[in-house]
């Protein structure tokens, strides 16, 4: 029962963290609309899931599974793309921009997918 209801409580985490990415990523589009190259955005430390994954209760408790030790680098991935892509702004490198958007998408995309596994590996 234990497991069921920490299993449901690791979907429901994952689920805002996911949204929480969204969310960063509709910031990054909205700021190289508008030209804001020099826009704040938080690093893979300081997010909800970067936060979350440096607990020493969580890397205890899910240190060992397979999805949450390769959940790091996509993540970190996601972060510095984004910040590449705000740095093309000045130089109006379209095609590195461009890159490191796809970038930051695919590295999201994965970090959705290693999220989903992490939750099913607990269930």
């Amino acid at each position: 029962m234990n497991r069921f209801i920490e299993g449901i409580a690791l979907s429901a985490f994952t689920e805002a963290v996911k949204l929480d990415h969204l969310l960063f990523k509709l910031g990054v589009y909205q700021h190289l609309f508008k030209g804001e190259h020099h826009a704040n955005l938080s690093d893979h430390q300081h997010c909800r899931l970067g936060q979350w994954y440096q607990s020493s209760a969580i890397q205890a408790r899910y240190g060992s599974l397979r999805a949450f030790q390769a959940l790091s680098a996509p993540h970190a991935r996601v972060h510095q793309a984004a910040r590449s892509a705000l740095d093309e702004l000045p130089g109006n490198n379209h095609r590195a921009l461009l890159q490191a958007v796809n970038d930051m998408e695919g590295s999201s995309q994965e970090v959705n997918r290693l999220l989903r596994e992490l939750a099913h590996q607990v269930r």
